[in-house]
């Protein structure tokens, strides 16, 4: 794997507290005044806000900006349908719910290189290939006291993201999988657990960086015959502070700072991201997966 640190395409979130909170707040009165009904264009505000704040670079075509064109007017329909038909079928409809929301905020995403050049993720999954997913581990998780539980949750991430396909132009060029093992995060959850309840849930910073960390590291993106895959360099105590110090002010300032937690929240989450090629040569490692036009 190419080195960490140089050379790898990063996420540069660099959206401002002030101004989410503008859409926080005008988001938030109305969801209030409509008694929920307006949580879906709320939500697709909040999506926009995130991915207009945000690049992915270096590539050879420059940095990608991000766009959500996602409206609320199609996640209200949407939402609604789905909520119905889950409350009908006593939960038997959720998979199909669950595919229907991935598709909506994937297939409403994409990155945009200087070129003009276009790229997005199509998820190609079905609600019953969930359903059976979810059946399965289900029982399994019950059965054995919920000791499957990180099987479970290794397969649903390799179901979702094997039949997600990155789309380069509206042509697929790749897709992404996963290669994560259930022992792997058994371990991981075990020990992070039991530190969590000996420290009080002070560990619980370090457990979700331990987390976050394990699905990046197992994360592979196939682009025209190359891999990629990524990494987390975020800290435990970084968080921890981040963590902290925006409950404390979000809840003295009776949640007024609420937009500004979130904004470093964020940006310890994006900005701590990276995305090399395995067995890359160090810098610029993950510059030749877009080529240049011919």
């Amino acid at each position: 794997m190419a080195g960490g640190g140089v050379g790898g395409i990063r996420p540069n979130f660099q959206g401002t507290g002030g101004e989410l909170f503008v859409t926080f707040l005008v988001g938030y009165l109305l969801t209030a005044i409509t008694l929920g009904i307006y949580a879906p264009w709320f939500y697709c505000k909040l999506q926009n806000f995130t991915m207009s704040n945000m690049t992915l670079g270096p590539t050879r075509r420059g940095d990608l900006r991000l766009e959500f064109t996602g409206k609320g007017g199609e996640l209200f329909v949407t939402f609604l349908v789905g909520y119905l038909l889950t409350l009908i079928t006593i939960g038997i409809y959720t998979p199909w719910f669950m595919v229907k929301l991935i598709k909506f905020f994937v297939g409403n995403t994409t990155a945009t290189a200087q070129d003009g050049t276009r790229y997005r993720l199509n998820f190609e999954g079905t609600g019953g290939e969930l359903f059976v997913t979810f059946l399965v581990g289900g029982l399994l998780s019950m059965i054995t006291l919920y000791i499957y539980l990180p099987w479970f949750m290794c397969k649903l991430r390799k179901v979702m993201y094997s039949r997600t396909a990155i789309l380069e132009n509206e042509q697929p060029v790749g897709n992404l999988d996963f290669e994560g093992t259930g022992g792997q995060l058994f371990v991981t959850f075990l020990v992070g657990g039991l530190l969590t309840v000996i420290t009080l849930y002070i560990y619980l910073p370090w457990f979700q960086v331990k987390m976050t960390k394990f699905w990046a590291e197992n994360t592979r993106i196939h682009y025209q015959g190359r891999v990629f895959t990524a990494a987390f360099h975020g800290t435990g105590g970084e968080y921890f502070v981040t963590f902290l110090v925006g409950y404390l002010l979000t809840l003295i300032t009776a949640g007024i700072y609420m937009p500004w937690f979130l904004v470093k929240l964020w940006k310890f989450d994006y900005n701590n991201h990276e995305f090399t090629e395995i067995g890359g040569g160090g810098g610029g490692a993950f510059q030749p997966m877009m080529p240049a036009r011919r």
